[in-house]
This record gives C-alpha cells, sequence and structure tokens, in this order.
C-alpha cells in the first residue's frame, strides 16, 4: 500500500503500531525521506511556510467575474441601446398609425358633408363653356387609388423673346 492511499493516512492506530512491531522484528528501518531527523527549526519554518501560503489563498484576488463582467459590458450597452431604439421607433410608428387614422377619418368625414352638400348652379354653367371650346381637354388617368388633377393650359400664349418656327 503507498502512502499515497487515504486509507493509509487514516488507518487506526493499533494497525500503524502492527506495522511498526513488524518492521522491528523484520530488522527494517523506519522510512525517512528526508534522510534526516527534523529539527525543531525545520518544523517552525514549514509551519511559516504553510501560513504564508495560506495567507496568500485567502488574500488573492479573484479576478475572473470581474473580467467576465467587463468583457460583456459592451455586449449589454450595445443590446441596450439597440432595444432602446427599436422601442421609440415602435412608439413613433405608432404615433404615425394614430395621426394617419384620424387624417383618414376627417377626409372621410369631410367627403361625407361634401356630398351633402347642394352643387351651385352656376358653377355648373361657367364650366360648360370651357367644356365647348375647341380645345380638347386631357381625360384624367385612374390607376388604382391615384388623384390626378387636369392643368388648364392657355393655347396662345407664346413668350416674348421667342420665335416662332413651325405653326401647328
Amino acid at each position: 500500500m503507498s502512502w499515497l492511499d487515504p486509507q493509509r493516512s487514516q488507518e487506526p492506530s493499533g494497525d500503524t503500531a502492527l506495522r511498526a512491531e513488524l518492521r522491528s522484528l523484520l530488522g527494517m528501518k523506519p522510512r525517512n525521506y528526508f534522510e534526516s531527523e527534523p529539527t525543531p527549526e525545520l518544523v517552525a519554518l514549514a509551519e511559516e511556510l504553510r501560513k504564508e501560503a495560506r495567507r496568500r489563498n485567502h488574500t488573492a484576488r479573484r479576478r475572473s467575474h470581474w473580467m467576465l463582467l467587463a468583457a460583456a459590458l459592451p455586449l449589454a450597452v450595445a443590446f441596450g441601446g439597440v432595444s432602446l431604439w427599436g422601442i421609440a421607433q415602435k412608439h413613433k410608428a405608432e404615433d404615425l398609425a394614430s395621426a394617419m387614422v384620424q387624417k383618414e377619418a376627417e377626409l372621410t368625414r369631410m367627403a361625407a358633408s361634401a356630398r351633402r352638400a347642394p352643387v351651385p348652379e352656376k358653377s355648373v354653367q361657367v364650366q360648360q363653356p370651357l367644356l365647348v371650346s375647341g380645345r380638347k381637354q386631357p381625360k384624367p388617368a385612374t390607376k388604382g387609388k391615384e388623384l390626378v388633377i387636369p392643368i388648364e393650359r392657355p393655347a396662345n400664349v407664346i413668350p416674348q423673346d421667342t420665335q416662332q418656327v413651325k405653326a401647328h
């Protein structure tokens, strides 16, 4: 059995005495690893070294947690910033959506009130001579929900600094 075996270091005193008696009967000397007897100075030095090692172990800084936290800090700041930006964008989109709903409600209310109001007859009579004139008005092209407003251009307006090259 080796000396490193835990059973050997914890063996009962009776077994240790029996082992010593067996050694003496065989004529063997007790094992001495250092080939010398430990002096009280060596024992005191060993005890001081053990105390110093224990003190250093207790006072040594444990940097592993702090270093891990320091390394994770930039990532936490980045994720926090991105999440705050996302929350701000969400609130902005919700505000714009509610404003758009309000505008649509206002437009439908205005359209309903315009349908209920009677159209004055004079405005219709004024628009008819324009349609009867020799000029063709472009028809508004309707694609989906686009609104096209026709623009009236005067036919014979020529800037003063230009020369007419070809007649229409």
